[in-house]
């Protein structure tokens, strides 16, 4: 397992992504449709999810019998359902620029870190610290995932902030670092699995805890919502790279709120010496609001059709109270910035994670 993460950590990852954000001061017919769309959005994301969410009722598959809903959905009340967990990580959110003849990739510096979580049957939370290197300029980042469930729904949180990125072009590939370069990304992922047990199970596994030890496979559907921001003091285009973008190309900011719907698939296999394999793999199209500021003009992007891929494959081992996996998840969204250019946005990941489960008698409410 061991020379599977080192395997990974080798690996040279090539992101990318595109979003940025639009800011201007005047109040015109194009700033009020924007922000209304944006409302409208926001709004419709909140039915659907309210609606996704109160298609059952919801219940939670543990001892808890606190009548508090936000306890009762996120906090297990018995330890032996706890574990505790340090990981290594390879992380990373890039984006792409591209036109007809060239493509600029976004590329972070220093892609490894350490971190901690804690993880219970209804949710598993990690923190990542970014290692740096003092030899060279390094990415400043932060990295935060939740993944909770409630019967047969499945929800991804994920929050990211990274300012410095090397620049890479198609051309000759020659990179150079721009630490002014600041991408924000947030979002949250819901999955309704017609067979709840193929993610609850292999989340389980992913806790250290014990589960069924039986092969299981499940269809999904379910829905999206991300915001992406990329700003600098000035255009994310290389000079000698601007006279080949047009002036809507040369962008200094671009704000993007997503939203869509998606239908995936889950399945856990177990292996023989109490190892276990999970897979999981979803595609979406959706609707996106892109306000882009350039060097001389703002506009709104007239295409907003977005589109969107994840899968994950997690490796583990599970003896006793102790238990180590080995994921890879991979995700990309992408859309039309219109005027002829193209923007990216992804995210690639691998982890190792060490952990223990914590056995303790059930907590008194």
């Amino acid at each position: 397992m061991f020379p599977l993460f080192k395997m990974a950590l080798n690996y040279k990852i090539n992101l990318s992504g595109c979003y940025k954000i639009y800011n201007s001061n005047r109040i015109t017919n194009r700033t009020l449709i924007g922000a209304f769309l944006r409302k409208k959005l926001l709004l419709l994301f909140f039915v659907l999810t309210t609606s996704l969410c109160s298609s059952q009722e919801i219940m939670v598959n543990d001892t808890t019998d606190n009548k508090n809903l936000i306890d009762s959905l996120l906090i297990d009340h018995d330890f032996k359902n706890w574990s505790v967990r340090l990981f290594g990580n390879i992380k990373a959110q890039g984006f792409d620029l591209a036109n007809d003849d060239v493509q600029l990739s976004y590329i972070p510096n220093n892609l490894y870190g350490i971190g901690i979580g804690v993880a219970t049957r209804k949710l598993i939370l990690d923190i990542a610290f970014n290692i740096k290197d003092k030899t060279t300029e390094n990415t400043d980042r932060f990295d935060l995932q939740a993944l909770f469930f409630i019967k047969n729904h499945s929800f991804d949180f994920f929050f990211q902030i990274y300012d410095g990125f090397n620049v890479e072009n198609s051309i000759n590939g020659n990179s150079v670092f721009r630490g002014d370069i600041r991408s924000i990304a947030t979002g949250i992922d819901h999955l309704y699995l017609f067979n709840k047990n193929a993610e609850y199970q292999t989340r389980l596994l992913m806790s250290g805890l014990e589960s069924e030890r039986e092969d299981i496979f499940s269809f999904g559907l379910g829905g999206f919502f991300i915001y992406n921001q990329i700003s600098a003091d000035e255009s994310i285009v290389p000079a000698e790279f601007a006279p080949i973008f047009n002036e809507q190309g040369r962008i200094t900011k671009v704000t993007s709120y997503g939203i869509g719907v998606k239908g995936g698939l889950a399945g856990l296999y177990n292996l023989p010496s109490n190892f276990f394999i999970g897979v999981r793999g979803e595609a979406g199209i959706g609707l996106t609001i892109k306000n882009i500021d350039a060097e001389s003009i703002s506009y709104n992007s007239k295409n907003p059709v977005l589109y969107k891929l994840r899968g994950a494959v997690i490796f583990g081992y599970l003896l006793r109270r102790f238990y180590a996996n080995i994921a890879f998840r991979a995700g990309y969204n992408s859309s039309n910035l219109g005027f002829g250019n193209n923007g990216a946005f992804t995210l690639l990941s691998g982890k190792l994670a060490l952990g223990y489960r914590i056995i303790g008698n059930k907590k008194s409410n």
